[in-house]
């Protein structure tokens, strides 16, 4: 294909992938009551009753802005993968286009696994910590600003998405050569000692939130050595 033809395939898959942004993006606006009662349904069984609020005239509008274009990139990915697959597509051979394709889907899985336990698990904990040190009788009122939160429990929830991508990050380390099962046996200890310590900056300063995110980062790891003596067969 020449290379303007090859323009003008990239720009239809930006237009596409736009496009579907814009919808999305409408639709979480148009619906922007029935995502704001998910995200604050960690918040509903919590001893203490968090009092949200918002400081400026503007601030409903922006939140609703902002979180609508954010929900609409999430809802959005699997077409721009699709773009992105229908561009390079014809450059790849069969080999390559199903690891990638793999490794696509595999990501993706990890990464809704990873926001399903921050979102379920570990935002939860957390909220019920922090809103504790607070006392029912004390005259001092739980009030946060809606942004404040919403931007924590999206934060947070994102964050363990990445976490979740270990496994998917060993798969490409591991078809390069650059992880082995010998080494990560190595660095077991190091990466356990780190997951913890990962867990108390992460979560709330009590053993069972630590616990909460270090299970399963060192449940992830194990996995990873795995993948890595399936990719290298010759150096297990």
């Amino acid at each position: 294909m020449p290379f303007w033809d090859h323009l003008e395939e990239l720009r239809w898959c930006l237009i596409k992938s736009i496009f579907t942004i814009i919808i999305f993006t409408i639709y979480s606006f148009l619906n922007w009551e029935y995502f704001l009662d998910i995200l604050l349904k960690p918040s509903e069984n919590l001893n203490v009753k968090l009092n949200f609020q918002v400081l400026k005239i503007t601030s409903i509008f922006i939140i609703k802005i902002s979180c609508s274009i954010l929900i609409g990139l999430i809802f959005s990915v699997p077409v721009i993968l699709y773009q992105t697959w229908r561009f390079v597509n014809p450059a790849l051979n069969e080999k390559f286009r199903f690891n990638i394709y793999f490794l696509t889907v595999i990501s993706m899985l990890f990464f809704v696994i990873g926001l399903c336990f921050g979102f379920s698990i570990l935002i939860p904990f957390s909220l019920d910590f922090f809103s504790s040190m607070i006392d029912s009788s004390s005259f001092v009122k739980y009030n946060i600003t809606l942004d404040n939160y919403l931007y924590y429990v999206i934060w947070l929830s994102l964050l363990c998405g990445m976490i979740f991508q270990l496994p998917v990050i060993s798969i490409y380390f591991s078809k390069i050569g650059l992880f082995t099962p010998a080494f990560l046996r190595h660095y077991r200890k190091h990466s356990y000692l780190f997951f913890l310590i990962l867990g108390a900056i992460l979560t709330p300063p009590d053993p069972l939130s630590q616990i909460a995110i270090g299970i399963p980062l060192i449940i992830l790891y194990e996995f990873s050595i795995f993948i890595s003596l399936f990719y290298n067969k010759n150096h297990g």
